[in-house]
Order: structure tokens, then sequence, then C-alpha cells
């Protein structure tokens, strides 16, 4: 007995099922129920929704439709082996073995032209799963095409692509048969198994009682056939969501027609019968010439060609017994009336009416304004979709108490693309806008870093190993623990690789391997040489075999070289190992000993470490099956197992009870109170997955094909059926950068189209009806502001609520900064202060502030390591480099052992690049020495004991020389340099000195200053010390290259006076402003991570505060100053 039930409601094709199991118990208690679904989200479901009837539910086998069919052959025919030796992986193999032998058949040569340059085999691989996957297609859907190529004979209407399949067909069968493996497969064991059960006047032992087919949107023609040939000795209820009451598929003819208007379906738990069309006496005008129906309600014509479809193909199984359990949906919102035109086959649009009806819109329905059951949201980027999500589902739960977060599911066309902003938007929210929620469906390798960490370490014969990848494997917590590497040992462990030199390669032998020269610097193996060095002898003893001991790792940290020498081990090792090709036998035990080698489990990785073994052993196995001999490389394998692990979908949590989030995929059609579909964005949705061009399915289509974008169009059907209460849709509606529109899905618009037309606004009946559709497809579409801070958020019971409080004080304008940082602190007791403290200070004041008083610190974050060889050097490696060469020349000491040092510690380009480098420094560096040694005399270090007020300084003057000081620096010399000067310079004087003070740069760069007589010194350095008094009370706002910049533009030296008139402060606001904010080499001021935090931009305030303090602190060092060009 084969039953169909035909439902709108899966949960009441789901209670059905119950009754049966509850009201018919099987014979045997001990038999399990057998379930046919297509996905382990529908067993979930229907489990849970069984135990909650029952209190348990067990003993249920849920197969699939593919692998229950197989049992069947299995248990009816006699000699079936348990897997078919035509399985897409065997086919994959056996064809990897064919097509180097078939290619130089004529009918190959497209494939032989595609294959000429493959050298390790990867498209030769890509091409056999292509091919052995549409073989598997053709079992399925065209059983016919495989027999008669068997028989040796060409399937009339198609290509020639069908020359070369059919032979490899042939050829398949024929090396199956050759490696003693059964000739069976689904395509010739169809009719065996259906004459077989015709022909049995008893039930088959073996076979099931009963079987339940639920969740199922389709099935293909020969598995119908099957089940009804098993339905003459078995029970057989198909459970069939059905959207539509009355039959909406097509025909095959006229007599089937009349079989179809004779035919009745009886209603569930009644004697009543429902025919299959609302009026059977017209239902010939229904179809066209070609047996096709005009389906008259316009969505399920342009979504339901898949459930059409399935329609005719089960109208076609004339032993089914129809069973009519639909559910009348109630006229009282949006959604239950689109539901329930889809169900009574009607069409609500306007189409069709006349001229004077089409004048006025009150022939449509009226639409409440407060009806939300169908809502439309635009947002500017995936982020703005899920804040706003999480803020419409605050108020739905506020707004409805019996609604909760397990009534809730969100649907997304790729949840991978959408799991950060889910973890992020929700996974922040805290107190009472918390929401449990869970992510299904992620990609093994998203949803655990240890699976994409493998696939990494198989790549290693392929790796440059550069820096950054080989610390980035230490980030999945179960390898870094394998080698005793925590989180603070990985941050070390970055600056040391940085600082050592360390850019790519293992080693040289690496390097060498790579094709490119070899350096014997900047590899892995350098760097971890002078980390060694630095454990055993400090850098200024020299270099070791022309190698610069690093000085950072040692101490009592230094065992993290040993553990990263035990990784580099380990990498180098597994690089040799798997460089070699195999044997499929040979690589199955490989997995487990690199997974030992890399990784110690835990509780979190645990699982997804089985996961990799578990796909690696079946991939293996099913190639030795295939008794593939020949070697493999491993870049074939690391592709296969990479693919294998794409597809493996995490759903554990699905249905575990907080908002589910999950891929929207066939068999989601469960009922839920609320669906939400995320980015449905045209050309995201339905997704584009063209056949392959050598598909011959695509030349000869026939009811019940499978196409991705037919799917994708009735999953949408399906989310709009399954929503019980509110279906709610998302999509990126504008550009976050221009603001410019982006369109929605052809569904989406297709819907908003449909709602429009069939709605209207009180108060739009007069108007016509396409100006009342605009005013609907308006009211039920929602433009969200950009930000989630916009005042347009925060309008209590606005439509754009949100509950968002972190963003209040944005949004109302209350989180404006206050004039002042912060409120100037508490004078603390100066009585002494050293010369050092005193430059520390001057040399950046906001700085001193922040470091000094507050005690705080503040660093950048480095985008990433540095990932090749130094071609040049950057301006902070330059300078420090010309400090000491500059610093050696004056001593007179050698360079040379500076250039050994340089080259040993590999901070010098490589070659001649290095060396052209170093001359071009030496020779500028040598110009400045020989005029730092004409104006250089013996000096002295002179200790300070001064009385500054009421405040003693106290410290050393180094390098005091008769005639004054002498400075020098390898750079441009800036107004900050200048200062510095002055301020030794008034020590100086006040001391009793009696020469000038000197600071000499690149390119005649000179900073002079003349002695000063004692009081006047006293009094400007007086200024100076009361400056750091007041500047460790609140910032003192002195930016000396920005204020040095305005103040050089208006400064008058021959008059000693400032120019304020309007052209001369323009000029000189443009140079602030441009010493502010840098060019493409030169960072500005604005870029300093202390001024940024109290100014982010320049404003008219901070403008004036940085004009104030430069005339008040440089006016004076300016007018005692004697040279040019600084």
């Amino acid at each position: 007995m084969l039953r169909v039930y035909h439902s709108n409601r899966l949960d009441v094709l789901e209670e059905i099922m119950a009754f049966i199991m509850e009201r018919q118990p099987l014979g045997d208690p001990f038999e399990p129920e057998t379930v046919l679904v297509q996905s382990v989200g529908m067993s979930q479901w229907l489990q849970m929704m069984l135990a909650r009837r029952f209190g348990i539910a067990a003993n249920i086998h849920f197969p699939l439709p593919s692998r229950f069919i197989w049992e069947m052959f299995v248990r009816v025919l006699p000699d079936i082996p348990q897997e078919s030796a035509f399985s897409k992986s065997s086919m994959t193999w056996k064809l990897m073995s064919l097509l180097p032998g078939c290619l130089e058949l004529p009918e190959f040569e497209t494939l032989r032209l595609y294959l000429a340059e493959d050298s390790d085999c990867r498209k030769q691989y890509q091409l056999a799963s292509r091919v052995a996957d549409l073989f598997d297609h053709y079992l399925i859907y065209r059983p016919q095409w495989l027999l008669r190529w068997e028989a040796g004979g060409e399937v009339e209407g198609l290509s020639e692509v069908q020359r070369w399949q059919a032979t490899l067909w042939r050829k398949l069968s024929e090396l199956t048969d050759n490696l003693g493996q059964p000739r069976w497969h689904r395509a010739n064991l169809y009719s065996r198994f259906i004459h077989a059960l015709e022909q049995a006047k008893t039930c088959p032992p073996g076979l099931p009682s009963r079987i339940f087919i639920c969740g199922i949107p389709a099935l293909p023609p020969v598995y119908l056939n099957a089940l009804q040939a098993l339905g003459r000795h078995i029970e057989i209820h198909l459970l069939f969501t059905n959207p539509c009451r009355y039959y909406w598929g097509d025909i095959k003819d006229p007599a089937f027609l009349a079989r179809l208007v004779g035919k009745q379906r009886r209603k569930h738990n009644s004697d009543c019968a429902q025919p299959l069309f609302k009026d059977s006496a017209g239902a010939a005008g229904l179809f066209n010439d070609d047996g096709v129906q005009e389906v008259s309600n316009p969505l399920l014509a342009s979504w339901g060609k898949l459930g059409r479809d399935y329609s005719f193909l089960l109208s076609g199984l004339e032993q089914a017994q129809e069973v009519d359990a639909f559910v009348d949906m109630p006229d009282d919102n949006m959604l239950h009336r689109l539901q329930g035109d889809l169900l009574e086959l009607q069409d609500s649009e306007v189409a069709g009416l006349t001229e004077d009806a089409f004048e006025r819109s009150d022939n449509k329905r009226r639409l409440d304004p407060g009806d939300r059951s169908i809502s439309i949201h635009i947002c500017h980027s995936p982020q703005r979709e899920v804040e706003v999500l999480h803020d419409q589902l605050l108020a739905m739960l506020e707004n409805d108490p019996t609604l909760t977060p397990r009534d809730i599911i969100v649907m997304v066309a790729d949840i991978d693309s959408y799991s950060p902003f889910i973890q992020a938007v929700f996974g922040s929210a805290d107190g009472d806008r918390r929401l449990p929620f869970a992510i299904s469906d992620r990609r093994a390798r998203q949803a655990h870093p240890a699976v994409q960490a493998f696939l990494t370490l198989l790549s290693l014969p392929d790796s440059r190993f550069v820096s950054e990848d080989v610390l980035a494997l230490l980030e999945v917590p179960s390898l870094a623990a394998r080698f005793n590497i925590d989180e603070e040992g990985l941050q070390f462990l970055r600056q040391w690789v940085e600082e050592s030199g360390v850019r790519w390669g293992l080693d040289d032998n690496n390097v060498r391997e790579i094709g490119l020269p070899v350096t014997g610097q900047h590899t892995w193996q350098f760097g971890l040489t002078r980390m060694l060095l630095g454990y055993a002898m400090d850098s200024e003893a020299g270099e070791w075999q022309s190698v610069l001991p690093y000085d950072e790792s040692s101490g009592l940290i230094a065992g993290l070289v040993g553990h990263l020498a035990d990784l580099l081990a380990q990498l180098n090792r597994w690089r040799i190992a798997l460089a070699q090709p195999r044997t499929l036998a040979q690589w199955l035990a490989l997995c487990r000993d690199m997974l030992n080698a890399f990784f110690l489990p835990d509780p979190d990785a645990e699982a997804a470490l089985a996961l990799i073994e578990q796909h690696w052993q079946t991939l293996i196995k099913q190639g030795t099956e295939a008794c593939y001999q020949k070697e493999v490389p491993l870049t074939l394998l690391r592709d296969e197992l990479a693919f294998r692990l794409d597809q493996e979908r995490i759903s554990q949590r699905f249905l575990a009870g907080p908002v589910n989030f999950c891929t929207l995929m066939p068999m989601r059609s469960i009922p839920f109170r609320v669906v939400c579909l995320l980015g449905m964005n045209d050309g995201v949705y339905p997704r584009v997955l063209p056949p392959p061009g050598f598909d011959l399915m695509s030349e000869k289509p026939e009811r019940g094909d499978r196409s991705r974008r037919d799917d994708d169009r009735y999953l949408f059907l399906e989310a709009l059926v399954s929503a019980q209460q509110r279906l709610w849709i998302s999509y990126i509606g504008r550009s976050v950068q221009d603001n410019s529109e982006r369109f929605p899905s052809v569904l989406v618009e297709e819907l908003v189209n449909y709602i429009a037309h069939s709605h209207y606004l009180p108060g739009d009946e007069a108007c016509d009806s396409d100006e009342s559709a605009q005013c609907v497809a308006r009211h039920i579409t929602c433009e969200h502001p950009r930000t989630p801070f916009d005042a347009a958020c925060f309008i209590r019971d606005g439509e754009f609520q949100s509950y968002a409080r972190e963003w209040l004080a944005a949004a109302s304008e209350q989180g404006a900064a206050p004039p002042a940082f912060i409120q100037p602190l508490v004078a603390q007791p100066l009585e002494e202060i050293s010369l050092e403290q005193l430059q520390r200070f001057w040399g950046h004041p906001v700085r001193a502030f922040f470091q000094m008083r507050l005690r705080v610190n503040f660093a950048r974050q480095e985008s990433g390591l540095a990932d090749t060889e130094p071609f040049s050097l950057d301006a902070l490696k330059r300078f420090r480099m010309n400090q000491q060469l500059l610093n050696a020349l004056v001593r007179q000491q050698d360079p040379q052992a500076l250039y050994r040092r340089y080259r040993a510690a590999g901070e010098l380009p490589y070659g001649a690049f290095g060396d052209i480098l170093w001359e071009a420094q030496h020779d500028e560096m040598q110009a400045l020495a020989r005029k730092v040694l004409q104006a250089r005399q013996p000096g002295e270090n002179r200790e300070i004991n001064l009385q500054v007020g009421d405040v003693r300084l106290t410290g050393w003057l180094h390098d005091v020389q008769p005639d004054g000081l002498l400075r020098w620096r390898p750079s441009l010399l800036r107004m900050p340099h200048g200062l510095q000067l002055w301020l030794e310079h008034l020590v100086y004087c006040v001391s009793g000195g009696e020469g000038s003070s000197r600071l000499l740069g690149r390119r005649e760069g000179m900073w002079s200053f003349p002695v000063l007589a004692h009081e006047e010194a006293l009094a400007l350095l007086t200024a100076l010390v009361e400056g750091y008094r007041e500047g460790m009370r609140e910032p003192l706002i002195l930016l000396p290259d920005s204020g040095g910049a305005w103040l050089k533009t208006c400064y008058d030296a021959q008059n000693d006076s400032i120019s304020w008139d309007e052209e001369t402060q323009r000029k000189a606001r443009a140079k602030l402003a441009q010493a502010w904010e840098g060019n493409q080499t030169i960072a500005g001021e604005g870029n300093d991570i202390w001024l940024q935090r109290l100014w982010r931009t320049l404003d008219d305030d901070y403008y004036q505060a940085i004009v104030r303090e430069a005339q008040r602190w440089l006016l004076p060092m300016l007018r005692h100053h004697r040279a040019s060009d600084c």
C-alpha cells in the first residue's frame, strides 16, 4: 500500500505520522520504524516532535533515500553487494585509471587538449570527479541512457559529446568487471527490482513493515517507481508538503488528464473526498498544447517548478492512494492571506481587471497599517543587517510574551559569510539584550581552526614558510599546546621573529628548491641561529660565523626558542616527507602521524581532528577499493580532502533551543513562528551554479530534473509557507561607501509586487491600482539608517527602534568630546628635577604627561610581520644605522666593523643592494663627521646643581667643550631638535658657560645659539621648568613641527614680530595643517598616537591651542637662533 498525504503544513504531516505510529504499532516491538529524510536537521526535528508526543523517540531509523533504495536492492535481489561498485567515489578513481588510456581516441580530443599540461594530475582528478558526478546523476535521472550505452548504442537527439561519455561508460563497466566487482548499478537494477516485487506473491524477507517519507520536497522518478513497487508488499506513507490543495502540475496527454479529473483525494479523518481541480469540467482549459498548466498564482508559477514537477510525478503513481490533509488559512493578516492564495491556487492581483475597476483600489484587499506579518528591510551592509535583525527580534519578543527564541529561525544564502557578524552582534549583547543563538551549517574549516591548520600543513611542500604564516599556525590552541607555546609566549616570538630578521624560507635548501638565490639570511634557520646564539653569548662580543647573536632571546623565557625549534624541525621533516608521491596505501597512515606530530587534542579540537582523519581514511579507502595502484601526489589528496571538509556542515546545534541561524538549504521547511531571511540580494539568491558544459541532461531536460536555481526558488516558497506568524526579509539595498542603490533578489521583488498589487492601505480607496500599490510597497519596506547611532534609531516606538544602549549617547549627541581632554590634576610638589626629566618632557610634552604623570603607555599595533627580505631600510632603521655610523666616524672607529655587524644581523639588503645603501650612507655621514671633527674639541662632563626658582635642577651636561656645546644628528634638523639644544644651552649658560651651542645635521643644517647673560638664561630656564610643572597637571599642547611651521611662516626675525595680516595667517595655517596631516612619505603629527588621545581632527579650538603654545615656547628660541636650513 502506497499512500500519499498532501498538506500545506509540515507539522500536520508529522502529527499524521505520529498518529499512525501510535494507533497502528508494528507487530514486532523490536523492529525499528523507518523514516526517509533528506537532511539531519529534518530528522532532528522529527525526533524532537515525536519525543514531545510520546515522551521518548527511540528505535527510529532515518536513512537517506539513495541509501534506502540500495538497501532494498540488497534485500530483494540476490548477489547484490552492500556497496555499489558504481558509487561516485569509486567511479572517480576508476576514471582516473581510464582517462590516460582514452585520450588518444578521436572522440576524446577536447579532453586531451584540456589535460595537455597536467603534471600533478590535479586537472585529471577534477575532471574524473566531475564526470563521476555526472554519471551518478545519469544513474538516477537518465538510467535508460546508460543502459543504451552499455548495449553499444547511442541516444537519439544528443550532441557529439555523448560519444566520449558513452565510450567512457562502457570502459568503466568493463574495468569494474575486470576487477572482479559486480557490474550491478542502479540503472540496471531498477527494472529487475520492480519485476521481482511484481512477481513476488508474498513479501520478500528482510523488508521493513512500514516506511514513512517525510520532509522531502522531491524524489527522482525512478525512486518513486521503486517505492510504488515496494508498496505492493509493505505500507508506505509519503508525506508531501504541498503548498496548494489543487493539482497544479502538468499533464502528459488527454488520457492522463482524464484520469486526474476522475480522481479524488480522501479527506484525512473524514469520509469526504476532495477533487484535484477547482473546476473539473473546465480542467482541460488549464493546459496548453504541450500539457503545461498555466498556473494562476504568479508566485507558484515562478517559484514552484520543483513542486509542480513532483506533483506531476506523484499523480502518475497509479497504485497510490491520495489523502487531503490541508489546513485552511485564516484571513487575519498579510502572511496568512498569501499562504491562502497559494493554497487555493488563486491570484489576488489586479491583473486582468477592467479599466474601470483598475481606476480604484477598493476592489483589492484592505491592509491593516499595523500588519507587519511580512516585512522587507533595506540595510547598508551585512553588519547592519544583523544589527537591525537583533533589534527587531528584541521588539518581537517584547511585544509577544508567548514568543521564545526557539520559535525563530534565521536563514542565509551562505552562513559562513555572515557568521562573523552574527557572532559580533549577538555575542556582544549583554544583560536583557542578550539572545541565545546557535549557528549551524558552517563549513568545518570555518567552525574549527584546527581543520584549516591541517590543510595548511598539507601544503608544506609548496610553502614559502612566510613568517606570518608559520606563526599563524601557533594561533590554533591545540597546535600551540603540542609545542608548549602559550599566548604570551607567542607574543614574544612575534617580536623575536621580526627583530631577528626572519622573513621566509625554512633554510637555504628550502630557498634553493623554490628556485631563488641563496642569501644565507632571513630564513627561519638564520633567525633561529641568532636566537640560540643570543642565549649563549652577548652581541657585544661580535658575530659568530657571520651571524650576530640576538640578545632578547635570553633569560627566563629562553625556553621559547627551543619550542620554536621543535616546531620548525617538524615542519621541515614533513615538508620533505610530503613532497614524495606515494600509493594510496602508503598515504593511509600519514594523516594519523601528522595529527600526532602537530596537535595535542583538547575538548574543542578533538571532534575536528577526528573528522579530518575520518575523511582522510574514507578517501584513501575508496581509492584502494577501486584498485587504483598508481602513485598519487599530495596535491590531489589535499584538494579532495579540502572539498569534502567544505561539504561537511556542522549542524549539531540545530534546533537546540536558541535562535537558529543556518544556511538556506533544501528540507529546511520546518515550521517556525518567525522566519527571517538575510542577504536576499540580486546575484546572491537564487544562487547561480551553472551545470558543466558536457552535461547532456541540459540538452534534453525532463520533468523531475533538479537545478540549483529552481531549488532555490522552491526554498523561498517553502520559507513563505513554513512561516506561521512572521516572514522577515532583509537585503543590502544601499552601498555603505556611496549610498548608491543596490537591488534585491528577483524573488523579493516578485513577492513585493504581488503584495502591493493585491492590497491597499486605508485612505487609498480612490487611488488607481498602481498608486495604491506603490504605497503598499513603501509600507512593507523599511530602509534603515546606515549607522546604528543614527538619532532615528532611538525614537520611542519608531520604525527603526534600537535597543543598543551603547549607541544612545552618540545618537543623542551626548557623547560629544568635552572641550578639555581631562580636568587639571592636583599639582604635585616639585622641589627637585633632573635635567634628563626636563629633556624627556620637552621632547614630547603630551607623551610625558601620559607616561610620567598618568603612568600609562600606548603602543601602535603593527599590521603584521614583514614577509620579504629588505631591499631598502625604512626611515627609523636608516636613522639608527646612520646614528651608529656617524658616532663611529666621529670617534674615528673603523666603520667596517659596524658594516659587518649589520650584515651579520641581516639588517642590510642582500648583496649589492646593501653595499650601495651602505656606501651612500657612509659618504653622507662621512661629510657630516668631517664638520663635526672640525668643530670638536676635548670636552668634559659637567655636573649640574642649579636653583631655578623654587626648584633644584640636577644632572650632567655631557661633552662640554671650551667653546661651548657641540651636538650632531644624522638627520634633517627640525624644530624639536632645536628645542632640545635650546634647553641644554640655557642650562649651560646658567651654569656659567661662556660659549655658544651648536647642533649639526644633514644637508648643511645647523642650529646655533650664542651665549646669554646669566639672568636672561635663568629667566628663560625658569619658564621651562614652570612649563614642566604645568604640563604635569594637564597636557601641554606644544606641537613643535606643526606649531613651528606656523611660527616660521609668520615670524619676522628682522622686526622681531609676528605678521597677523590675513594673507600671511592663511599661509601659516596652511603650513600648520600640512605639518599636521603629513604626506605619502612623511607622517604628520596628527598620526601621533599620543596626540590622537586628545584630538583626532584639527578643529579651531585645537588650532588656537597649537598657535598659543608655539608662541609661548618656541618664539623665545627662534629669537636667539642664528642659523638657517633647520
